[in-house]
């Protein structure tokens, strides 16, 4: 068994070599950064704090952009053995001034993503909800017309929350067997079979988000909430 500990969270700030804003292209061609400049990120004590008070980035027509208010991500894509993988962080959440009880309005969370295939398995906590996202994202170019889906998982069992509390979440990969299964406190929370590709590999990402489908008018994500993430024990345990 290897454990890889990714990052220490000792070094004050962002470290780039180990964390860079997300970029992905638009429809129009051009790329989208997911990196707020007002965001406050701190790194100390072994534990990564991002701040978005308020949510500022917002996209009036394409949903996958118009989500993400803050979106740390690493460098390179990690490798996914074919024996599988556990990526587990101790994670702990706060909302301003929105709605905690509807995980959509204002989420932090960790990020599990092949963005080469568009497959996404995520970790979802709001001050008072915790949530599973499995989606596949329409990436031009990448995901199949058609191909893209996205689920948010509840559980009324597992999922409440307490503002600022750290839970232990993992996600387990097994790429032959196709398959995904989210565990927090060391409680089953989700299992999901038949993932459509073979993830090869994933990078990981510190997020700060919501899920709101774009309106008539376009972005319904942005109304002056805003979201806190704590990170800390981010690790890849392969066998």
């Amino acid at each position: 068994m290897t454990v890889l500990e990714y990052d220490t969270f000792t070094a004050g700030a962002v470290d780039p070599s180990k964390w860079v804003p997300l970029q992905l292209p638009t429809p129009d061609g051009s790329m989208w950064s997911y990196g707020d400049p007002q965001a406050e990120v701190e790194a100390h004590g072994g534990t990564m704090s991002i701040t978005v008070n308020p949510f500022r980035l917002k996209h009036d027509s394409v949903h996958m952009l118009d989500d993400p208010k803050h979106l740390l991500v690493t460098p390179q894509p990690i490798p996914v053995p074919a024996s599988g993988a556990r990526i587990s962080a101790e994670i702990a959440a706060e909302n301003y001034n929105g709605n905690p009880d509807d995980i959509t309005d204002g989420w932090i969370g960790l990020v599990v993503g092949d963005f080469s295939t568009g497959m996404i398995f995520d970790w979802m906590l709001s001050a008072t909800r915790v949530g599973a996202l499995y989606e596949r994202l329409p990436i031009p170019g990448v995901t199949p017309e058609g191909g893209s889906f996205s689920y948010l998982v509840q559980s009324p069992f597992v999922s409440i929350n307490k503002p600022g509390e750290f839970r232990s979440c993992e996600i387990a990969l097994n790429p032959k067997a196709r398959t995904a299964e989210w565990t927090v406190d060391g409680k089953p929370f989700y299992k999901t079979e038949g993932i459509p590709v073979e993830v090869k590999s994933v990078t990981l990402g510190l997020i700060v988000c919501t899920l709101k489908p774009t309106g008539a008018s376009g972005s319904t994500s942005v109304h002056g909430q805003g979201a806190k993430g704590s990170w800390r024990q981010l690790k890849v345990t392969s066998a």
